[in-house]
């Protein structure tokens, strides 16, 4: 399949994740302590029975009056995204999306000891898989030198912020979404080292979800 006959494809994922972050933000206009109390809060007094909420949370934004958490997230998720399904497919992108969800939420609590919300650990999640994926792919490559100096900048700044007490910002998201993609990445970069890359994508999740389960545990 000719690389203009792909491009054509219709990113519907990416759309799909745009429109349900859209529709839960006009949920939380109408009522965010609802939103936060369905979508988020479970996990914190479930405990693991609500380890479904890692991946609802990530559908959930700052409320209003702030807009630029979603606006700039989903500005961002739209074009890493788009690309990124359209290279790969829907069905792969999807999987990835979801383990992506999984790992960031986890990282999060489990490094940060709070529950994180937003895209934000998903698309970082993204431009990791670029990373791992560029060293066999020059458009990617490309890419990712063009864009790594202002994403990987922004997250070395949240940091900063955070530990300022300027800003709250889920920085565990941010390098857990971060380091898995680039392990993800790896399986189609260096496809010689295929199946260590495999193993490795398939025990961190695990591992995040182990120490997850033990927190939330022995907490309770």
């Amino acid at each position: 399949m000719s690389d203009q006959a792909v491009l054509k494809k219709t990113p519907i994922v990416t759309y799909v994740v745009i429109g349900l972050c859209v529709l839960v933000y006009l949920w939380e206009l109408q009522n965010y302590r609802a939103v936060d109390a369905t979508l988020v809060n479970p996990i914190r007094t479930d405990g693991v029975s609500a380890l479904w909420t890692l991946f609802t949370m990530t559908l959930v934004h700052a409320p209003p009056p702030d807009f630029t958490h979603i606006v700039f997230n989903l500005m961002a998720f739209s074009v890493l995204g788009r690309l990124l399904e359209t290279l790969y497919g829907s069905f792969r992108y999807a999987v990835l999306l979801i383990v992506l969800a999984w790992v960031a939420s986890a990282a999060q609590i489990d490094v940060e000891h709070n529950v994180g919300i937003g895209l934000s650990g998903v698309i970082y999640g993204i431009f990791g898989f670029m990373i791992g994926a560029s060293p066999n792919n020059p458009f990617l490559w490309w890419f990712v030198k063009k864009n790594a100096p202002m994403l990987i900048g922004w997250a070395v700044l949240c940091v900063f912020l955070t530990q300022t007490h300027v800003l709250a910002i889920g920085n565990g998201a941010h390098f857990g979404g971060l380091i898995y993609g680039i392990i993800y990445g790896l399986i189609y970069g260096l496809p010689r080292y295929r199946y260590a890359f495999i193993g490795l994508a398939t025990i961190v999740p695990i591992i995040l979800g182990a120490v997850l389960v033990f927190l939330l545990t022995s907490s309770g």
